[in-house]
């Protein structure tokens, strides 16, 4: 069985899921956050350390293995919620890849030396995953979630199926579950869920019956038809909008005095619950900027992200 995703970060995922509960022993890595200066105590990193050993023990415990081989992971990470979606998808110069490329250009953290490369890496793996979907699969599992990519990204599988004797099973991540001691854990995507867990989420799977698959169909070529340049999830559908549909979530997230462009962007993602991808943020922020109502106050050498800003009033002030 294939299993199908929507951007890398879950296909990485899904690989250790395949897996983990086979796990004994093996590597890991772990991130610590430090204080401004860079330090943390020798006890600081101990404690976390010893944190993050016990979760992972835990996990393996509780964790289901999803089975299957790297080569069944497919990932349909061509973010269908943005640009047109009426050119085919091709491995060469196409719309959908000058789309991956703006993505890939936007000059986040001056991390543009190897772009060229990473895209063209990026692309070829893209494509190749397509041409698995494309060989008419016996059963593919689709991991779903409420991210418009995801939602875009069945609607899209669906329409490319349709005539297929392919049986497609849909794997739903629920906004919110009851998690240890009894607190609610909120998800936005499956990109948050540890991959560990995701084989205990297989009881909500379910196989989609062929009228469901051709009025999923029938959805994707009405967005096509309109072509916008957004695609955004309201009430459980998809719906094209306009390019400022976002706008006034991302305004309630400007500073009161000053600060950095990536400030904006973390908080519109988390308080805003916005489920974009940073670089459609930031792309906004610099359409606030070009009309006014953001201003540049200091540029740094390390890219976008790192521009301090204030609004137009504050600066006036």
């Amino acid at each position: 069985m294939l299993e199908i995703c929507f951007n890398d970060s879950v296909k990485g995922a899904l690989a250790i899921a395949q897996h983990c509960g086979d796990i004994i022993g093996g590597a890991a890595s772990i991130g610590i956050i430090s204080d401004k200066k860079g330090a943390l105590s020798f006890f600081a990193k101990r404690k976390a350390l010893k944190e993050y050993k016990k979760r992972q023990i835990k996990l393996q415990k509780i964790s289901v293995p999803l089975g299957g081989k790297r080569e069944d992971l497919v990932g349909i990470s061509f973010g269908l919620s943005e640009s047109d979606i009426q050119a085919p998808i091709c491995l060469g110069d196409c719309p959908r890849k000058e789309y991956i490329r703006s993505m890939f250009s936007f000059d986040r953290y001056d991390e543009q030396e190897d772009m060229e490369t990473s895209l063209d890496e990026f692309w070829i793996n893209c494509v190749k995953d397509l041409q698995k979907l494309k060989s008419n699969p016996s059963q593919i599992r689709v991991w779903l979630d409420d991210t418009p990519d995801a939602q875009c990204g069945l609607l899209f599988i669906a329409d490319l199926l349709k005539e297929s004797q392919t049986e497609i099973h849909i794997v739903e991540l629920p906004r919110r579950i009851t998690g240890e001691d009894n607190c609610i854990v909120e998800y936005r995507g499956w990109g948050e869920v540890e991959p560990q867990l995701y084989g205990t989420f297989l009881y909500r799977e379910k196989v989609l019956t062929g009228k469901e698959v051709t009025d999923l169909a029938n959805r994707w070529q009405l967005l096509k038809s309109e072509n916008s340049l957004l695609r955004v999830v309201e009430n459980g559908s998809v719906i094209n909008a306009d390019i400022s549909y976002y706008d006034n979530l991302i305004r309630k997230e400007f500073p009161k005095d000053t600060c950095k462009i990536a400030h904006i962007i973390g908080s519109a993602l988390g308080k805003q619950g916005i489920l974009t991808g940073d670089v459609f943020i930031a792309k906004r922020i610099q359409h606030f900027i070009d009309n006014g109502e953001l201003v540049v106050l200091g540029k740094t050498d390390d890219g976008f992200y790192s521009t301090v800003v204030a609004t137009q009033n504050e600066y006036l002030a």
